[in-house]
């Protein structure tokens, strides 16, 4: 009789030793399936980040092939930002490259630009 119950409090120990590790293995499985998704959003969102990296890296490699292109031009380099802004716009360039290029106010490149041609109309 005692080593029945002995036997039967091992079975219970046993099945409630099993029971908590399944719990456990349990928490285990949803802390690990939580950490996943955790880490999958930061995957996405630092491929997103890369991807605009990408981008701002072939605009800079466009700016500067235009400026090396404007460079090889004689006369490019003036005393003055004006006649460089005139050069860059008839390149092509925007007014927000021109600013950024020659470290320039938008206002300013635009007023420049403004100016020359009320000064290439009045001759």
């Amino acid at each position: 009789m005692l080593k029945n119950l002995r036997t039967k409090k091992k079975k219970v120990k046993r099945e409630e030793a099993e029971r908590l590790l399944h719990l456990e293995l349990s928490e285990i499985e949803e802390l690990s399936s939580l950490l996943m998704s955790r880490i999958d959003e930061r995957v996405k969102k630092l491929q997103a980040i890369e991807k605009r990296l990408d981008e701002k890296i072939g605009l800079i490699e466009d700016y500067l092939n235009r400026i090396d292109a404007c460079a090889e031009k004689p006369g490019f380099y003036s005393e003055t930002p004006y006649e460089e802004v005139m050069v860059l716009a008839g390149k092509g360039l925007k007014i927000e490259e021109i600013a950024s290029l020659l470290d320039l106010s938008i206002n300013e490149v635009e007023l420049i630009i403004d100016m020359k041609g009320q000064e290439i109309f009045s001759r």
